[in-house]
């Protein structure tokens, strides 16, 4: 089956930022513009800079635009990184990314849930 054209683009620009040929800092294009060159809708190319965010290889800042993330720095810990409560577990992400993550992710979502501090 092959993959959607979105993650064909998503895969394009991650190819190009982890080789070094898109620099950190580099502004990407507007989503109009993408839109545009790719011959997608403006909605497809946000879900294309929305996915590369989530991956940690973009940011994105309101009325500025899309830049490429420094690689050395691990994402969270840059000017993205938006400040939470000591008491607070963050669970944006928490979908298995490794082999074993599974069940160990179930078994901690379990014990929180039975300790009653959820």
């Amino acid at each position: 089956m092959p993959a959607a054209r979105y993650k064909r683009l998503v895969d394009a620009f991650a190819a190009e930022i982890r080789s070094g040929r898109l620099t950190s800092g580099t502004q990407l294009p507007t989503h109009r513009h993408l839109a545009e060159r790719e011959g997608i809708a403006v909605v497809t190319a946000s879900r294309v800079y929305a996915e590369l965010e989530a991956r940690g290889l973009v940011s994105s800042e309101h009325g500025r635009g899309t830049f490429v993330r420094d690689q050395a720095l691990p994402p969270g810990h840059g000017i993205d990184q938006h400040p939470l409560a000591a008491d607070t577990v963050d669970l944006n992400f928490n979908y298995p990314a490794l082999p074993g993550q599974v069940d160990l992710l179930r078994q901690v979502l379990r014990e929180m849930a039975g300790s009653g501090d959820l």
